[in-house]
């Protein structure tokens, strides 16, 4: 190398060693760096929700038993890649993380050959931005497709900057290669191929429309208008199809925090309408055909061939055509299914191909068929010779990794069709629901702030310096335009794209931080580059960049003091006085530095000064960056208060598997061998972590009774109330974090002015500067205005983006649930240890009591219904949470059938003679005879009248046996206002036509007369007896004692009458060992057989107990499922005359009869 051109990266610091030059040296300490920072302490997170689906599979992809490829799972490389590295080194965290964090490491070493684009500098620059960059460590680290696809990204850029420099083939086969890895991990690859197209089209009508048209004007002009046509169509549909209304979030998903919704969009298809998005964007394919054919006919197909961007595209665009057969498909297939009631045939998974009719599948293929036909005619009228080959390569990649190694062959169809058809219908879903300003007003100005700032500074300097490149011959000068304007363009097309996409997630920020790394890179090395630095050594260089730190330092704690609270002279307060102090420190150090500068300057040329002190800056955000990035890998990583976390698994999962797996070495001697118990809510992440359990038992959300034999059982705070009746007294309960989420009260910033002409209120906070906002009348500023004029909400909004701290900001708001222990927005979850087995773990302290035996094990009998009728739903026949039931003097049988709201009549063998009742809500107004609002409760009386009570309308309704309305009685009241009701439940009918109902919220038992005359009441809120805590449900004898299920003092109570026979008097009552939770469905039923035996619904133990008159236990039956032996929620009960017991089926939608024995 010439002397002349030699430059500080190319030193030698061992002269020994020619080949080790300073480049050289720094770029190996950066990838030792990214080695170190990605390997160590890898194990310690906890697997978040999604993390822990893609270990769990990929295990089951290593132990032998497959991968199906499910879009929702997204592509199927990654699975084969962990599986692989679990097949070496073992399955746990450390080795489920070692794909990832190798693809991480690689995009760092895989900079090294962008010296040709970035520069020397820039590569360095690029490298410590890629090392640093908060997403790029704590994502580098994370089990998701996103680095996987980062990388690919990376490597396709690279590709298409390399053809259009030499125009060598083999770069066409690297892009395709790289295209298709991206395609089989992740469906972020349509959009970096559509960025891709879009720019290539860009480039080539650039590069088209600077060339002589000859004697082709109207031609031109034609191309012209046809462009913007098909342009301005196209981006019309894109809008429509930007505002169509959310859709429901599938439960497969990662459930998210309640954020308030938006309504249905104002463009919204009306239903059974052709989608203008399918008309729209027919239209503005045929503007942009119009457009081909007249370049065509106007410039020529051969000059088009030699544009090497046309070879880009129809390598792009032919390879990925046919997977958008799935556009057509998925918007064709409303038209054809109302034209002829076919529907297309998309398969989305395995299980799709075999439920398809035949029609729909032949049109499925028909349109197949034709989009590859069109991709292998247009691939082999571009290149006869080579595309052949990269299709090849493309497709056997594809089908290798869909098919899972050929053992999965519909992966192929769900690969091809399938991931675009899902993504297309999820587009509307809005996972996390997050605003659009989500990346570029949370996620990059929190965490990647240092290449956002190269970035604008790159397109501020940018039209200089690629005017000045075109003076010199260098790789970096003559490459430059391609470089700035595919950076460019990627850096804002990343950043739109991903902000318009229905999904806004913090892990996709990555691909917006990796055009900011390249791009910014880019303009820091040639800023690196521009300083003279032998001249800066001889003219007090390190002096200079002593103040500059110095300037730099004092001006942002200037600044920083005007953020906090309180503001510099504001008062004479010790803390008032300490902020004026800090300001006047900083300015002071400001105005001395910046003199001795100015000073040291005379010297120096004034870009070079600002060379420096711009090259100070970056170095200071470095530094910030790299803080950021430690904080949020090596110390807040298992914590909400990040924000790039999403559904974010806490410590308490390991904490919770280190004490059962102490707990296992106390019993079993190994530890794995303990039997746990574990429901759905957990079961991400725990599905993956039990894969050492052996003995785990996945119990859904349906515990039953033989999980007390379990020595551990965990529990998401979903299922507490169905556990706690199992448990009861028998564990000890440890509770726990779960999983959290980040604070989200950046959501709302702004809203919608109801009513724009009129004028701001006196209060409104947009004053003085931030009056600005006052222009903008139909939309409300307020907390933009309150977060930036209080100098308190400032301070506090700046501790949380500076060190995660929200002390002030729970000052500020008066939250209490900002704090780890108490996070909010999260999820909780229990550890339920045996006591008889808690003491053998120090931990605890604990010395294990004797267990309560179960006083009903004994008693257990297993009973098979002899008649099953209904279903969940809402036809006639069907319900929706049956509860109560009652038999008319025919035998027939009324049903509440409550979330439907409704009474079902039904004949002693279940089939269906009357239905009646609709919705209708009391608290609206707008509840008139005959509707109700979820009826709980159903009596019939001596003369054949229905009473049912409508418990939310706090009413009793009384009807004919045929369903007609005749009168109601009954106001939302307390006890002490005449006539209220507070959610009655049970209603029953004595021998003179008497009504009782359960003033359940009132703590009390209501008598009237068959009119709704009040007669008398009893009982109060106690534990005394006479006393009820949530009294659910009466029933009385034969010799006309009342009996009351008094849920939360867990018994039965029952009552004799004195002798007016409207006094009732506490005569005996019972425990029950059940009844447990608080929660809504659980409220138990009675009922008492002609021969006094008392039979009482135990819902969320999934059983029903029967006892003697006196209160003595005599069986128990049932378990928790969906079988004749089995309950969803047994809720209502009564017996027949043939003393048949009838139960009602809430949770399965059904009816059950029993005979016993």
């Amino acid at each position: 190398m010439n002397e002349e051109n030699r430059t500080w990266l190319d030193k030698t610091p061992i002269p020994a060693w020619p080949w080790l030059t300073v480049e050289l040296l720094v770029f190996a300490v950066i990838i030792l760096l990214t080695i170190f920072t990605r390997f160590y302490d890898l194990e310690t997170r906890v697997m978040s929700h999604d993390e822990s689906l893609h270990t769990y599979f990929s295990n089951e992809l290593a132990e032998g038993r497959g991968y199906v490829h499910n879009p929702m799972m997204h592509g199927t490389s990654m699975y084969h890649f962990i599986a692989l590295s679990y097949f070496i080194f073992g399955a746990n965290d450390f080795t489920a993380r070692i794909p990832s964090v190798l693809f991480s490491i690689a995009m760092v070493w895989l900079l090294w050959p962008w010296r040709r684009y970035l520069g020397r500098a820039g590569v360095i620059a690029a490298g410590v931005l890629m090392l640093v960059s908060p997403y790029m460590l704590y994502y580098g680290r994370y089990v998701r497709e996103d680095v996987f696809a980062v990388l690919y990204g990376l490597v396709m850029l690279y590709a298409v900057l390399r053809y259009f420099e030499t125009g060598e083939a083999r770069y066409l086969f690297i892009l395709a290669g790289a295209q298709v890895m991206h395609f089989t991990v992740k469906e972020t690859a349509f959009i970096y191929d559509a960025l891709l197209l879009i720019f290539l089209a860009a480039y080539l009508i650039v590069r088209i429309t600077r060339q002589p048209w000859h004697n082709a004007r109207k031609e031109f002009i034609a191309f012209l208008v046809s462009l913007m046509i098909g342009v301005l169509f196209l981006g019309g549909a894109l809008l429509w199809r930007m505002t169509e209304g959310p859709e429901a979030l599938n439960p497969a998903h990662t459930a998210s925090p309640v954020v308030p919704g938006q309504g249905d969009s104002p463009l919204a298809l009306p239903q059974g309408g052709t989608s203008p998005v399918l008309v729209l964007g027919a239209l503005g394919l045929a503007g942009l055909g119009a457009a081909l054919f007249f370049v065509i006919r106007g410039y020529g197909m051969e000059n088009i061939r030699k544009e090497r961007a046309f070879d880009l595209a129809m390598v792009t665009g032919t390879l990925v055509l046919p997977m958008l057969a799935a556009f057509p498909m998925e918007y064709l297939s409303p038209l054809t299914e109302r034209l002829w009631g076919i529907s297309i045939a998309i398969p989305v998974n395995a299980a799709d191909l075999q439920s398809f009719t035949v029609t729909g599948l032949a049109l499925m293929f028909f349109i197949l068929a034709v989009f590859v036909g069109l991709a292998v005619g247009l691939g082999l009228f571009w290149n006869r010779e080579l595309w052949w080959k990269i299709a090849l390569l493309f497709y056997a990649i594809f089908t290798v990794f869909y098919t899972t190694m050929f053992t999965n062959g519909a992966g192929f169809f769900t690969g091809l069709i399938g991931s675009l058809a899902y993504w297309i219908e999820q587009h509307g879903v809005e996972r996390g629901s997050q605003p659009l300003y989500y990346y570029l007003l949370i996620q990059v100005p929190v965490y990647e702030f240092l290449p956002a700032l190269a970035v604008l500074f790159a397109f501020l300097v940018g039209p200089r310096w690629l005017k000045q490149a075109q003076e010199k011959t260098d790789s970096v000068s003559i490459n430059l335009p391609n470089t700035y304007t595919l950076l460019g363009w990627w850096s804002v097309g990343n950043l739109a794209a991903f902000s318009i996409a229905g999904e806004r997630m913090p892990w996709l920020t990555i691909h917006i931080a990796l055009p900011f790394i390249l791009f910014g890179g880019w303009a820091i090395g040639a800023l690196i580059e521009r300083v003279h630095w032998a001249e800066l050594r001889r003219n007090n260089a390190f002096l200079v960049l002593a103040l500059v730190l110095v300037f730099v330092s004092s001006t942002l704690g200037t600044f920083t003091s005007l953020l906090s609270n309180p503001l510099p002279f504001s008062g004479t307060d010790l803390n008032q006085l300490q902020s004026t102090t800090t300001f006047l420190m900083g300015v002071l150090g400001m105005l001395a530095s910046g003199y001795g500068l100015y000073r040291l300057f005379d010297t120096w040329e004034p870009k070079q000064a600002a060379y420096l002190g711009l090259l100070v800056f970056f170095g200071f955000l470095a530094i910030l960056t790299a803080r950021t990035s430690f904080r949020a890998t090596y110390v807040n990583y298992d914590s909400g208060r990040e924000y790039l976390v999403y559904a974010h698994s806490y410590t308490g999962v390991k904490h919770v598997l280190r004490e059962v797996q102490a707990l296992s070495v106390r019993t079993t001697g190994t530890p794995y061998d303990i039997v746990v118990a574990y429901d759905d809510d957990v079961s991400w992440p725990m599905s993956w972590y039990m894969i050492h359990f052996p003995n785990s038992r996945f119990y859904g959300n349906v515990p039953d009774m033989t999980l007390r034999d379990v020595p551990v059982i965990i529990v998401g705070d979903n299922n507490y109330a169905k556990i706690e009746p199992i448990v009861e007294e028998d564990y000890y309960r440890f509770d726990y974090v779960r999983m959290v989420w980040p604070n989200q009260d950046y959501f709302n910033l702004v809203s919608e002015r109801f009513y724009p002409d009129e004028p701001f209120p006196d209060d409104y906070p947009c004053t003085g500067v931030l009056s600005v906002f006052r222009l903008f009348r139909n939309r409300d500023y307020s907390r933009v205005c309150e977060a930036l004029g209080d100098p308190a909400m400032r301070a506090a909004i700046f501790d949380i983006w500076l060190n995660r701290d929200y002390t002030r900001y729970a000052q500020v708001t008066g939250r209490d649930t900002l704090v780890d222990s108490n996070w909010d927005p999260s999820d909780r979850m229990r550890m339920y240890i045996r006591k008889d087995v808690a003491d053998l773990v120090w931990n605890y302290g604990i010395k294990s009591a004797d267990l309560k035996p179960d006083p009903y094990v004994a008693g257990m009998t297993t009973l098979t219904a002899d008649l099953i009728f209904g279903e969940i739903g809402a036809e006639p026949g069907q319900f929706n949470a049956p509860r109560g039931l009652a038999f008319a003097p025919d035998g027939t049988l009324y049903v509440a059938d409550s979330r439907n709201h409704r009474i079902q009549h039904f004949d002693a063998q279940g089939n269906l003679l009357n239905v009646f009742g609709t919705f209708g809500d009391m608290m609206n107004g707008e509840a008139p005879l005959g509707t109700f609002n979820e009826p709980w409760g159903v009596a019939v009386g001596p003369d054949g009248s229905v009473y049912v009570t409508d418990t939310w309308n706090h009413r009793v309704q009384k009807f004919t046996p045929e369903g007609k309305p005749l009168t109601a009685w009954g106001i939302f009241g307390l006890a002490d206002t005449p006539g209220a009701l507070y959610g009655p439940r049970g209603i029953a009918a004595d021998a003179r036509g008497r009504i009782y109902v359960a003033d359940t919220g009132n703590k009390r038992i209501v008598i009237y007369d068959s009119t709704g005359n009040v007669l008398g009441a009893f009982g109060s809120a106690g534990l005394l007896a006479g006393q009820f805590n949530e009294p659910v449900d009466i029933a009385f004898d034969s010799s006309g004692n009342l009996y009351v299920t008094d849920t939360w003092n867990r018994r039965v109570q029952v009552f004799s009458p004195l002798e007016n026979e409207l006094t009732y008097v506490p005569t005996l009552e019972w425990s029950v060992r059940g009844w447990k939770s608080q929660s809504l469905d659980n409220k138990p039923y009675i009922t008492i057989s002609p021969e006094g035996m008392v039979f009482v619904t135990d819902p969320e133990g999934y059983r029903v107990l029967q006892f003697d008159r006196t209160g003595q236990f005599i069986r128990v039956w049932g378990s928790a499922g969906t079988g004749p032996q089995n309950f969803g929620l047994p809720s209502g009960i009564k017996v027949d005359s043939q003393g048949n017991v009838w139960v009602t089926d809430a949770a399965n939608g059904r009816v059950m009869r029993f005979r016993l024995p």
